[in-house]
């Protein structure tokens, strides 16, 4: 088995399903009698979208827009959701897990405006005790003010878009403040601020050398953070990058050598001293600290409920996704996509333990399988012991085509059956 192209992300391997299978399109009621009904033991976030920024970054064409004007209107928006939801049974009766607020910036809001959601929040749902509560952030978003009302409502958890801490890094992707300035606020923000500082990283922008990535990665151990994610540079269409490489205003080296090179030093130079392991493909997380409990969930099968114009998620058999104020869709995911979704979701992680990968599979489907990781194996992508499948290193950079291939292969195989 060998790939050609590289799939970046796990969203790669979104809508296989919809190519065999015809989504069937549900009304809000079903939903609605669903939290009414007892909420099952399983993971359980909650992921709040905030689709504005007051600067936008060079490859960015995610659901987001330029912030013009006030969000009050928004911010009560979300506050009143979180009133709507909160009075049934799915989460009058068991506590959430994690809460995730992604964008877009959430801390663009003002602070009053912060904390009408946050305390929304607490009046309405109930947490875990053990919850992780994140905000996706930039820097120059986060005021002393700000970064108190996240204490005292109990965020434990900033995920920081750096992207890079090198100048021309930095300018490439329309980041505000030089590398110094960038590193004093992070020291700054962790004095401050009561839980895990954590950031992204952005390798393969033009001419970057591999001395950036390890200096990048050098940096992030110096500065004691929790986490990082690290992802290579996707052109997305309809960013100011995919106009500037249209209109031939800039090259980028795509070559898959380039880009494997890149990774390789960021992963090596970050884990040399084993203070730093690889949490899931694209997260390397200091031992004992951030857990990441976010995509764990999202990955072994939990329900993530959304909140927010352009938030997707999904509450046991039914995917929701919203796409205005009031219009939602909301489809019927079957039990055979909940089990392969799952099973897809082990291979974000380096290490798959066998009995959880069969727990997914039912009797038609383990041959293919079988056949499948023989495959991987002989590729060079796994290896193999009485308990686990392990990604190497061709597995790790390659995962997720893995995961795409696991789940396209077991598909079309029973689809012949």
């Amino acid at each position: 088995m060998k790939f050609e192209t590289r799939a970046k992300s796990h969203h790669n391997s979104s809508g296989i399903f919809s190519k065999y299978y015809p989504p069937e399109r549900l009304s809000e009621e079903i939903l609605l009698n669903k939290l009414s009904e007892k909420p099952k033991d399983v993971p359980r976030v909650i992921y709040v979208h905030t689709p504005y920024c007051d600067k936008i970054c060079s490859f960015c064409n995610l659901n987001r827009e330029q912030l013009n004007g006030s969000l009050d209107s928004y911010a009560e928006y979300i506050a009143k959701e979180f009133e709507k939801y909160g009075q049934y049974r799915y989460f009058k009766e068991r506590p959430v897990d994690v809460i995730y607020f992604g964008g877009g910036t959430p801390t663009v809001y003002k602070n009053n405006q912060l904390e009408k959601i946050l305390e929304s929040i607490k009046k309405n749902i109930k947490l875990s005790e053990d919850y992780e509560f994140t905000l996706e952030t930039t820097l120059h978003n986060l005021s002393d003010e700000k970064i108190e009302t996240l204490n005292r409502y109990g965020v434990n958890r900033l995920s920081v878009g750096i992207q890079s801490f090198t100048t021309e890094g930095r300018k490439f992707y329309n980041r505000t403040y030089a590398k110094d300035e960038t590193i004093r606020r992070l020291k700054d923000l962790k004095i401050k601020f009561n839980g895990e500082v954590c950031v992204d990283i952005i390798y393969n922008y033009p001419d970057q050398k591999i001395e950036d990535v390890r200096s990048d990665a050098r940096t992030v151990k110096e500065l004691d953070l929790g986490s990082v994610s690290f992802y290579s540079l996707m052109v997305h269409e309809g960013s100011a990058l995919s106009k500037d490489i249209k209109e031939d205003r800039i090259k980028l080296d795509e070559s898959l050598k380039r880009e494997r090179e890149l990774h390789d030093a960021f992963v090596e130079e970050l884990t040399s001293d084993g203070d730093y392991y690889l949490l899931e493909l694209t997260k390397i997380a200091k031992k004992g600290r951030d857990k990441y409990r976010y995509i764990k969930a999202r990955s072994f099968g939990g329900d993530t409920f959304p909140i927010g114009v352009g938030a997707g998620g999904n509450v046991d058999d039914i995917t929701i996704f919203r796409m205005k104020k009031e219009m939602a869709m909301f489809v019927e995911k079957s039990e055979h996509q909940q089990r392969l979704d799952r099973l897809t979701g082990l291979f974000q992680f380096p290490v798959i333990e066998k009995k959880i990968a069969e727990k997914f599979l039912i009797d038609g489907e383990k041959k293919i399988f079988e056949e499948i990781m023989t495959k991987l194996k002989d590729g060079g992508y796994v290896v193999e012991n009485e308990k686990t499948y392990t990604l190497t290193e061709d597995g790790v950079f390659w995962g997720n085509n893995i995961s795409r291939e696991v789940l396209v292969r077991l598909v079309e195989g029973t689809l012949e059956k």
